[in-house]
């Protein structure tokens, strides 16, 4: 049975596709709930290759929908992500005025990537090689998918305002992937910035985490906390019951 064919025989609903300009994400799947009639998934248009990412973002969805209903949870944020984050920013670093202006919306951008990071790579790994093992028609779009989740991820090495940048174990996810890259594709070299970086121990850190646990879909949860706990992101949010 086809991905998205399991996705309509587990919920009784079929996905949408809708192009989307506008997406900073290459592919973002939107659940049917409040009594929708289908699940929507939206690319980019010139978004290539697409095969790989409709499947990748399929993954998201047979994993919850693979669980009983009351062990299904979603993932939303506390509130306390963004001073926690102003915090990192500041601690030993000189700022200027002009920097200290701009502390708020940074922190903000910043603990938004962080907390999708954060779930999304600890799960997108197990997605993705569970693809490299299920799905091998898909290996080539899935090496260039993959590859171009690097090179976008590299831009974060130097992103920043003024003096502001991202705070380094909040890179640990995007480190963490780029080993798992590496290892997937039988390679090395994505991994390498992120030594230069000083996140590459963490990032290892977090792999073997995830290597140590079960990969079925109910340790989920369990791994994203033990990724916030190495990484200093308890408390940043919280597990609520899905509603469908």
């Amino acid at each position: 049975m086809g991905i998205l064919q399991r996705i309509e025989t587990l919920s009784g609903r079929s996905v949408e596709f809708k192009p989307d300009s506008s997406l900073t994400l290459r592919a973002t799947l939107q659940l049917a709930r409040n009594g929708a009639p289908t699940h929507v998934l939206r690319y980019r248009p010139a978004n290539e290759p697409l095969d790989y990412w409709v499947a990748y973002q399929a993954g998201y969805l047979l994993r919850l929908l693979e669980l009983p209903p009351d062990e299904r949870f979603d993932f939303a944020a506390t509130g306390a992500a963004a001073g926690a984050v102003q915090e990192l920013m500041t601690t030993g670093q000189p700022l200027d005025d002009g920097d200290k202006a701009s502390i708020p919306q940074f922190a903000q951008m910043t603990a938004h990537w962080a907390l999708m990071n954060l779930r999304s790579y600890a799960i997108g790994m197990r997605i993705d090689q569970w693809l490299a093992n299920d799905h091998p028609e898909l290996r080539e779009l899935q090496a260039a998918g993959v590859d171009a989740m690097q090179q976008e991820n590299l831009q974060l090495l130097s992103k920043r305002i003024g003096n502001l940048s991202i705070p380094v174990p909040l890179l640990a996810p995007v480190a963490a992937y780029a080993l798992f890259a590496d290892r997937l594709l039988s390679q090395a070299g994505y991994a390498i910035p992120y030594r230069a970086a000083g996140v590459l121990e963490l990032g290892a850190e977090l792999l073997a985490i995830s290597d140590s646990m079960s990969s079925k879909a109910a340790h989920d949860r369990e791994l994203v906390d033990a990724w916030a706990g190495a990484i200093g992101m308890s408390g940043w949010y919280t597990w609520i019951p899905y509603k469908p």
